[in-house]
């Protein structure tokens, strides 16, 4: 009945974005949406510091999906696996290339996989639990990976450490995005990536002093290396809580006011921050509290959203991570560079992701998402079609030029695509659907890192495409319709309360508008206590 009374924007002031909408919420949301809109960094983080420390906590569990994913590629670069696991070719031993796309296949299924399965086991029995169960499955893959003597056991152990590692990286910026001060949720939910790139850094580590052991040890390390994630994780995990957006949505509001209480100090609003998760829940549905299911992700009202959030995944694998990182080392060697240097400017080039990342946090609130995203792409654009004309045009010290850029590449990702979509996924979904939201774009995540796997060893490899620095213009071409994509449906919701976000999704208002359009609260009914 409160729609019925607010007065309908017309067509051009929502284009315009000038038009003053005006939303509906009690008392207890508008006071308490005004005072954490209120806060400065400092002030929001010290208030906050318990929900940021469990924020911190979920993203120590993601660390894992970064060094698995690169023990999963540098591994057959190790002579020891590829004895214990390939065949004599020609005085040296090689893996089969069925079985190297078979092990990333299962690594890469495995994370579908296991976005799928959370997207379920979520909504059904919340998210220690599900993390719980992952991480027996992840138990089990390692223990499969570090005892395994032929092909097919390591297939089945890349499988089973796959499955958690989808789980992890759909539950992580969700949880995040739910308990994150609004000031800084851009920032801490960007801190994700963040984990992506330390795990992927550690993994190097790992590798340079596993060579220094002999015989099954040198690669098996790798394997052992994620048990110690596994140990300090479950220690921790009993006093994990639960969001009090997923609490609320089961029905569960005693539990979730606990909760609030019990992550704050005595002065905290409890009150409003309970009544404000009650707003943003029936906003969408007000029959319904509950956790939406990944149908209704595709319907009318949603599917934009959807395929925002979904879309930024394609687009940070569209980037050319696969290549970049995945393949930077031997893409050196291919140019001439030696092996030993080729290694020291990966790693070097590991610790800029790192430093990227970082920057990311203040790009992402500075410049907001969709600036952020925006300008990354564009300039991701710049790099790749330098590194593509350096490599049909070679010139004296083209390569050393060719790595430069791959570095600023590096930091520039790290610092736009691959930070900001995490926010952007997790914020543009309803709170309703966001676990949801997010399987889906572990899904999507999934699948394009798929395409570009298989797709790349032939198109660089030189008795194939050899396409070698050029392969840089395919990356380049769809980041310039990926650039389209973002100016026209990716919206800004920097200091958007989710309210806030669910009323300009409801109106209508055209993404690149949103944050030029104004949203004055009006006092509805008043809410329960």
């Amino acid at each position: 009945m409160e729609d019925a009374k607010e007065p309908a924007a017309t067509a051009a002031q929502v284009e315009e974005g000038t038009h003053d909408t005006g939303i509906a919420v009690s008392v207890a949301v508008k006071v308490f949406q005004s005072e954490q809109r209120s806060l400065s960094v400092h002030e929001a983080v010290k208030q906050h510091w318990k929900s940021i420390s469990w924020c911190f906590y979920v993203f120590f569990i993601c660390v894992m999906f970064g060094y698995d994913a690169l023990a999963s590629s540098v591994v057959i670069s190790i002579e020891q696996f590829r004895h214990d696991f390939g065949y004599l070719y020609e005085g040296a031993y090689v893996v089969d290339a069925s079985w190297q796309l078979g092990f990333q296949a299962a690594f890469l299924f495995g994370i579908v996989l296991g976005g799928i399965i959370t997207g379920i086991c979520v909504d059904r029995f919340g998210r220690p639990a599900t993390v719980f169960g992952a991480y027996l499955i992840n138990v089990g893959g390692v223990f499969l990976q570090y005892f395994c003597t032929t092909p097919a056991q390591f297939f089945g152990g890349k499988l089973l450490t796959g499955i958690p590692l989808g789980t992890f990286s759909t539950i992580a910026p969700t949880y995040a995005a739910e308990m994150a001060p609004l000031v800084v949720r851009g920032a801490i939910t960007a801190g994700m990536n963040l984990a992506i790139v330390l795990g992927n850094l550690l993994g190097y580590i790992v590798l340079r002093q596993a060579s220094f052991y002999t015989g099954k040890d040198t690669y098996r390390i790798l394997f052992a290396t994620q048990w110690g994630f596994v140990g300090v994780a479950l220690a921790i995990l009993p006093f994990f809580p639960e969001s009090p957006y997923w609490l609320v949505a089961h029905g569960k509001e005693d539990r979730a006011r606990q909760t609030i209480a019990k992550l704050h100090g005595p002065d905290y609003d409890v009150d409003g921050h309970l009544a404000d998760i009650r707003t943003t829940l029936e906003q969408q549905h007000s029959e319904s509290r509950s956790q939406g299911t990944m149908a209704e992700c595709f319907t009318r009202e949603n599917w934009r959203r959807t395929a925002v959030a979904v879309m930024m995944f394609f687009i940070q694998n569209a980037c050319g991570t696969g290549w970049v990182i995945g393949y930077m080392s031997y893409f050196m060697q291919l140019a001439g560079m030696a092996s030993a240097q080729a290694f020291d400017a990966t790693v070097g080039i590991s610790g800029l992701m790192v430093v990227g990342n970082l920057s990311g946090w203040f790009f992402v609130e500075y410049f907001g998402r969709r600036g952020t995203a925006l300008y990354g792409t564009l300039a991701l654009c710049a790099c790749l079609f330098v590194i593509g004309i350096l490599a049909v045009v070679p010139t004296p010290g083209a390569l050393v030029t060719q790595v430069v850029f791959m570095g600023v590449w590096a930091f520039v990702y790290q610092g736009t695509v691959g930070s900001v979509a995490w926010p952007i996924s997790a914020e543009n979904a309803t709170s309703r659907l966001r676990n949801a939201t997010q399987s889906l774009c572990t899904i999507m995540n999934g699948l394009s890192a798929c395409i570009w796997g298989f797709s790349l060893p032939y198109a660089i490899n030189p008795d194939q495409g050899n396409l070698q620095g050029k392969i840089a213009f395919v990356f380049a071409a769809i980041l310039v319709v990926s650039a389209v994509f973002i100016f026209f449906f990716v919206p800004e919701t920097k200091g958007r309360s989710y309210s806030d976000i669910d009323e300009l999704w409801r109106r209508c208002t055209a993404p690149r508008k949103f944050a030029q359009t104004v949203i004055s609260p009006t006092e509805g009914p008043k809410e329960d206590a």
